[in-house]
């Protein structure tokens, strides 16, 4: 063991005597193995020169200095009311400038780290400015909590907030946050920190409650809630997937549907293509704050043919009330026939619209304009075909190619998209576009407004054909179950 992971071990002893709670194991059922989803940011793992400093964590931090949680979302509010934050005020610093760790929130569902850059004369530094190579959590051994990564970088006028996924892997509750950067606007240094915190208290305000309840949609996916768990922070349901044998069926059936209009070397058939809308209300239908993008919810497969493991996040329920978890709908996507032909130059007289089993599409115009997505090229204009949709029950329609990978051999396995071809035969590939939904018709269908862009058409040809062959279709559902409540301590 190194002089410091001495140092590590020798301070986080003293916090562990400092909060003298009882040890808390989390249920089985919630170990997770190393996912092999891919966070926001990938960064490398090679620490050069980490600054150690102790930490003073105090349940009641809150009560007599103003947290820097009270900027953030409600749920980290109130979690650091509750005296659930921990004060860091650890720092590091080099070439003039100071890297300070101010406050620290972690709990079973998620980390959350407060962060500051000064100059010599104590100015506050735009966290933007500053360039974050290495987030690692840890335990006291070094060992790395591997499921912990990054997933969300929030930054206000003086302060980061850094947000880790919850800690996987690992029922070590006293872990280490190993933070390190890089460059401050033009000047490259280091800056680097470990900072022990501590999961005992968050983790004994959690619970996990079973809700055992089963449903079965129209399109014969069977979805099994499994338990809810909540933490200072948030709330999750936690529920299985499986295809009925019956619509597996279907499923193959329409992969055979579009073998050879869309690019794959096989028919792709999407047991995991699909995604289910959910909200949480209490007794007078009030909504609770929907968490998603807040939280990490991977899917997890356990078996073929779309039997996984899923989750929903939300904020955390009041005792004070009753709540219901409702399944809004079903999205998959399927095979869906879209096409028109037109004369780009006739456009400016009159738009094109056809209208064909219920669909209707206009083209408006074809221009050449500046790129709408930063990564196509920024040299030239790039041709955009500017569209709109009367749909009934579609949510959404790729704009460019989607490549889905295999991630056991790395290999395309599907591409889709919209199709941009001439009259000689040539294909355009979409670069880029834009999609909205406008709202609803008189006859209730979704009007869509697209845009397709292409870098590769340098003038515009005598005719073009727009196809698309796969969309998805949202299927209206009304699932209703109560939600068990976590017992408060006596």
């Amino acid at each position: 063991m190194t002089n410091l992971d001495n140092q590590i071990t020798q301070t986080l002893k003293k916090v562990a005597g400092e909060l003298d709670q009882p040890n808390f194991a989390m249920p089985a059922a919630y170990k997770r193995k190393r996912s092999r989803l891919l966070g926001t940011w990938v960064l490398p793992v090679s620490i050069s020169c980490v600054l150690l400093l102790t930490i003073s964590v105090s349940p009641t931090f809150a009560d007599y200095v103003k947290s820097l949680f009270d900027g953030s979302d409600k749920e980290l509010q109130y979690a650091a009311q509750k005296g659930f934050s921990q004060k860091v005020n650890a720092s590091v610093t080099d070439r003039g400038y100071t890297l300070e760790i101010e406050e620290i929130l972690a709990d079973p569902m998620r980390i959350v780290a407060v962060y500051s850059i000064k100059d010599q004369q104590n100015n506050f530094i735009h966290p933007d400015k500053f360039h974050i190579s290495n987030v690692e959590v840890t335990d006291l051994k070094g060992k790395v909590i591997k499921e912990t990564k990054i997933y969300q970088l929030e930054k206000q006028e003086n302060y980061g907030y850094l947000t880790l996924k919850k800690p996987g892997e690992t029922e070590e509750r006293k872990l280490v946050l190993q933070f390190e950067g890089n460059q401050i606007d033009s000047v490259k240094g280091n800056w680097a920190l470990k900072i022990p915190f501590d999961l005992e208290k968050t983790t004994k305000a959690s619970q996990v409650l079973a809700i055992d309840k089963t449903y079965t949609t129209p399109q014969g996916l069977q979805i099994n809630l499994n338990s809810i768990m909540q933490s200072p922070t948030a709330a999750r349901v936690d529920y299985e997937t499986k295809w009925t044998e019956e619509a597996q069926k279907r499923l193959v059936e329409e992969s055979k549907q579009v073998k050879g209009k869309v690019d794959s070397a096989d028919p792709y058939v999407r047991y995991d293509d699909f995604k289910l809308n959910f909200h949480v209300e209490n007794e007078k239908g009030e909504k609770v704050n929907d968490l998603t993008r807040a939280l990490d919810n991977p899917s997890k497969a356990v078996g073929e043919h779309g039997h996984s493991n899923r989750s929903y996040g939300f904020a955390p329920l009041s005792p004070d009330h009753q709540y219901m978890l409702v399944l809004d709908s079903l999205e998959k996507t399927e095979p869906y026939e879209l096409g028109v032909s037109f004369e780009p130059k006739q456009l400016a007289e009159k738009p094109v619209r056809v209208d064909k089993d219920g669909k209707t599409i206009e083209i408006k115009s074809v221009t050449f304009d500046e790129p709408l997505n930063e990564a196509s090229p920024k040299n030239e204009k790039h041709a955009t075909i500017l569209l709109e949709a009367y749909l009934k029950d579609i949510s959404y329609i790729n704009i460019a190619d989607t490549i889905l990978m295999d991630d056991d051999t790395n290999k395309i396995i599907n591409r889709f998209g919209w199709t941009i071809k001439d009259e000689k035969g040539k294909i355009y590939d979409v670069t880029g576009g834009d999609f909205k939904m406008i709202g609803k018709d008189e006859q209730g269908r979704n009007h869509i407004r697209m845009k397709l862009q292409s870098y590769e058409m340098k003038e515009l040809p005598q005719k073009l054909s727009l196809t698309s062959e796969l969309a998805r279709k949202s299927y209206d559902l009304d699932w209703k179950v109560p939600l068990p409540m976590p017992k408060e301590d006596k």
